[in-house]
């Protein structure tokens, strides 16, 4: 199952609500300490 992410707290370039589906992204942020600011979501049609 894919995943996309949802901002729930504003870091970097991006602010409360954005949705984040660029999969290296998705990767980096997961691993990064920003992880804490963001909740999985699956993504559309999977």
């Amino acid at each position: 199952m894919t995943f996309h992410l949802v901002v729930l707290k504003a870091f970097e370039t991006y602010k409360r609500g954005d949705l984040i589906t660029d999969g290296a992204a998705v990767a980096k942020i997961l691993a990064g300490p920003q992880a804490g600011f963001v909740v999985r979501v699956a993504a559309k049609g999977n």
